[in-house]
């Protein structure tokens, strides 16, 4: 069934429910007058387990509250966290001087509820945690995950591509100093980036990440190409001259020397 669409308002259903991997976001229509009111909340997933939901009023303060005015849907799309993302290498490797690598890494989604392409509500797809990228003097408060640097031929990046709360980031790893060095972390803007696709497969454009002995930079690279037939399912949240900004990291040196 697909997900990421424009929806009705489900005036005829008590309660319409988006299962996306162990997450549902219930939505409902309430009435104020003679005014719809969209509600939307998402469920952790220990709530969703079993077959019967015991959900609160719709006046209760866990909904999002929206007055639709004139608008008769919504739309249920893929977005970015509203703050960086560091993604912790499940399995550090170690870059040589003046080599490249290329693969894939995987970010987690928000799910986003929109009406008339204004975003109302946005709603995590996993519990939330909050990390440093860099140092205490310059570092980035970021979204923390953690997840596999994959090759795009080993069977999990399959699977990971196939997960709707994903999505997938080829990047290009170039080590620009004179030393080795190990990539642990690496630090996402999701602002700068679009969600391209369509129900099966998300990613965003190349990404590259520069290591030098001034610490990281991440830039987008141009040259990746996108899945035949995808559409734009987001777009990016800045300005064509703020996306293309290089992102410079000062980072301990024990988080990135061997």
């Amino acid at each position: 069934m697909e997900t990421w669409k424009r929806w009705n308002l489900p005036k005829n259903e008590d309660t319409r429910v988006h299962r996306i991997g162990d997450r549902r976001i219930c939505v409902a229509v309430d009435m104020v007058g003679d005014q719809y009111v969209l509600a939307a909340m998402a469920l952790p997933p220990e709530a969703s387990r079993g077959s019967r939901l015991a959900l609160p009023s719709l006046s209760d303060k866990a909904w999002t509250r929206f007055f639709m005015d004139k608008a008769e849907d919504y739309e249920l799309a893929p977005a970015y966290p509203p703050m960086p993302t560091c993604i912790r290498l499940k399995q550090p490797f170690s870059l040589a001087p003046g080599s490249t690598v290329e693969g894939w890494i995987f970010s987690r989604i928000e799910a986003s509820i929109l009406v008339n392409g204004a975003r109302i509500a946005s709603f995590p797809l996993a519990t939330p945690y909050k990390t440093l990228y860099g140092s205490p003097e310059a570092g980035v408060i970021c979204r923390y995950d953690e997840e596999e640097f994959l090759a795009a031929a080993e069977p999990l990046a399959s699977s990971l591509h196939a997960d709707q709360r994903f999505v997938a980031h080829p990047v290009r790893l170039r080590n620009a100093s004179a030393e080795p060095v190990e990539v642990s972390d690496l630090c996402i803007y999701g602002e700068q980036l679009s969600i391209v696709g369509d129900e099966k497969t998300m990613q965003s454009e190349r990404l590259l990440f520069v290591f030098s002995s001034s610490g990281v930079r991440m830039s987008l690279d141009g040259t990746t190409l996108l899945p035949l037939g995808s559409r734009v399912m987001a777009k990016p949240a800045v300005s064509g001259e703020e996306r293309f900004i290089v992102r410079s990291f000062e980072l301990f040196k024990n988080m990135t020397r061997i």
